[in-house]
């Protein structure tokens, strides 16, 4: 049973390359309000992208450690980043630096940086993307994998060739115009989209439409719209993602104090991220927002209940689906079938008076502080990378407790995630999980 051949690499290579020529795009449309042609090609890709992660996926199929492979995807982007260069310069003739739209040449304390957050950027996806990727891949037959990743070699190599031989002596050539054509009217629809979303939300930029994200960012400052007022898909993403980040400070910190070592308490595959708490904090905001104006024993009584219904029902859910197991409070008295407890139901209505008189309302602030525009796209692109992270999680915590009556990967997922997340990795990253009996 194989994991990935030649062909599913070169899908790959082509998706990350697409996917890349695309966030450019909606970038740079974000900053000036039109669409920018990125890249040197006439097909809507990025290769340095393309290369870079295929090339990862390719080492990460070997023995080499999780640090080796970080220290070798910096490397190979600062590589990439020169040779890159050196091909638009000497062999196209084109001034178009690697970095983007960094200066060219520039120093190379600037291009480590930019290596050091692309390298990050390509472990991520390494980590939330590709297991998605490669499980939608794995459902499609053999056959039209070839057919459509021979499609797209044809169509890359007959563009390098418009590229860097036609193009030095017939620019207007009817190959050339058809594809930079259709790269435009697919880069103006993603322009246009983007610019869509945020006139739905803010209506009243229709009327200016000028001067990208920095005029429109003005232009609603000058209009007195504050980013996630009151209680908005914006506010409670940016708090769940804030303290989910919290949550996982808080815990790591207990455990080190209370049992002096340092554990790693993240409900996710990637990212310092406590998802109990990032939800607790969503679903108090919205439960207490009701009792705001009460007194505090309300609060309290509020927070005292469904604080330990939320804490139920979580303890329930990973069993039900999971087959695991994070906290059990038997030991404890008062409990209610080990899941949580009457001491910390009274935590979780103190925890509540808190978190409304106290902690919510600077940072409910703090976050209508960051800018209308950046603050929405900001938004989705953080509630893609949760649900991604989430998705790619509760896969490795399914084919985990399977492991336990069936050992033998039965299809290419499973083999996949037992390639990737064997036992020893699935023990480092939950550490204090326990399996239920099956």
């Amino acid at each position: 049973m194989r994991l990935f051949g030649g062909t599913d690499l070169v899908l790959y290579f082509f998706f990350y390359a697409f996917a890349a020529w695309v966030l450019e795009t909606l970038f740079f449309s974000l900053k000036k309000q039109r669409f920018v042609n990125c890249g040197i090609l006439d097909l809507p890709l990025l290769l340095t992208h393309g290369a870079a992660m295929a090339n990862l996926i390719l080492v990460s199929s070997g023995e080499m450690p999780e640090r080796s492979r970080f220290l070798f995807g910096l490397v190979q982007t600062l590589a990439i980043g020169y040779l890159s260069e050196f091909f638009a310069e000497h062999l196209l003739r084109k001034k178009r630096s690697a970095l983007g739209r960094i200066k060219l040449r520039p120093n190379f304390m600037l291009r480590l940086l930019w290596a050091l957050g692309l390298s990050a950027i390509y472990e991520s996806l390494l980590i939330v993307v590709q297991p998605l990727l490669f499980s939608l891949i794995s459902l499609l037959p053999v056959l039209a994998l070839r057919i459509i990743a021979g499609v797209l070699m044809l169509l890359l190599l007959s563009d390098l060739v418009l590229v860097a031989v036609l193009a030095r002596y017939v620019t207007d050539s009817a190959e050339r115009q058809f594809l930079q054509a259709h790269k435009m009217k697919l880069g103006e629809r993603l322009s246009a989209h983007l610019w869509d979303r945020v006139y739905r939300v803010y209506p009243s930029l229709r009327q200016t439409e000028s001067g990208g994200i920095e005029a429109a960012e003005r232009e609603l400052r000058a209009q007195g719209v504050v980013f996630a007022e009151g209680i908005s898909f914006g506010k409670l993403v940016w708090m769940l993602f804030l303290c989910a980040m919290l949550g996982d400070v808080i815990e790591t910190f207990y455990v080190f104090f209370t049992a002096g070592i340092w554990m790693r308490r993240s409900s996710l595959v990637l990212g310092p991220f406590s998802i109990v708490w990032g939800l607790g904090a969503v679903v108090l905001t919205l439960v207490l927002s009701r009792v705001e104006k009460k007194n505090n024993l309300s609060i309290f009584f509020a927070g005292f209940f469904f604080g330990g219904a939320f804490e139920y029902l979580c303890s329930v859910f990973t069993e039900a689906f999971f087959g695991m197991k994070f906290w059990d409070y038997s030991h404890i008295p008062l409990n209610i079938d080990g899941r949580t407890n009457v001491p910390f139901m009274v935590f979780w209505g103190l925890l509540s008076l808190l978190w409304l008189r106290y902690a919510y309302p600077p940072i409910s602030a703090q976050i209508q502080r960051i800018t209308p525009v950046l603050g929405l796209v900001l938004s989705w692109g953080i509630a893609i990378f949760l649900t991604c992270d989430m998705l790619v999680t509760a896969a490795v915590m399914v084919r985990a407790h399977a492991r336990l009556t069936k050992p033998e990967a039965t299809n290419v997922v499973e083999k996949f995630i037992d390639r990737y997340y064997p036992e020893e990795r699935v023990g480092k990253l939950w550490p204090n999980m326990k399996f239920l009996e099956s």
